[in-house]
């Protein structure tokens, strides 16, 4: 499953690079009204102000998105303009010291989300779907735009 992704930030116009791993990490999310903003993506045992409400992963399987745990809480889809997203090697032998592969996304795609508001916070899951042939046994979903 993606493990970490590229964006380039709109306010310094540098490509900023993240990894799920880290604590409260933020990334930009593009509402199907074309407003932009930054989230923070899923939740870790390691979090600050954890919502116990919501689970604790930074994906959404495709599957699941009809299930009651998402369902109550009014989840949006939303879209997260990430250049290119990493993948852990899964037979890394040193796995998993932050040894992973990136794969660099079109101009005309963009990996999906599922944005949860709670309170006054919102946390974006990346949505996954099942792949074989691949790295994992899942996918981050890219929605490609015509």
């Amino acid at each position: 499953m993606c493990c970490g992704g590229t964006y380039l930030d709109i306010t310094t116009n540098k490509l900023i690079k993240v990894f799920f791993p880290i604590p409260n990490i933020l990334i930009p999310i593009i509402d199907n009204d074309g407003s932009y903003s930054i989230c923070q993506w899923g939740q870790r045992n390691t979090d600050k102000e954890l919502i116990k409400e919501l689970p604790i992963t930074g994906w959404a399987r495709i599957e699941s998105l009809q299930k009651s745990y998402w369902i109550k809480h009014n989840p949006k889809e939303v879209f997260i303009p990430f250049k290119s997203f990493f993948e852990k090697d899964k037979n890394d032998p040193i796995y998993p010291k932050n040894k992973s592969t990136e794969f660099t996304l079109t101009e005309n795609q963009s990996v999906k989300g599922l944005l949860i508001e709670h309170l006054n916070k919102k946390i974006v899951y990346i949505i996954t779907e099942p792949i074989s042939n691949w790295i994992h046994d899942r996918h981050p979903l890219i929605y490609k735009f015509i």
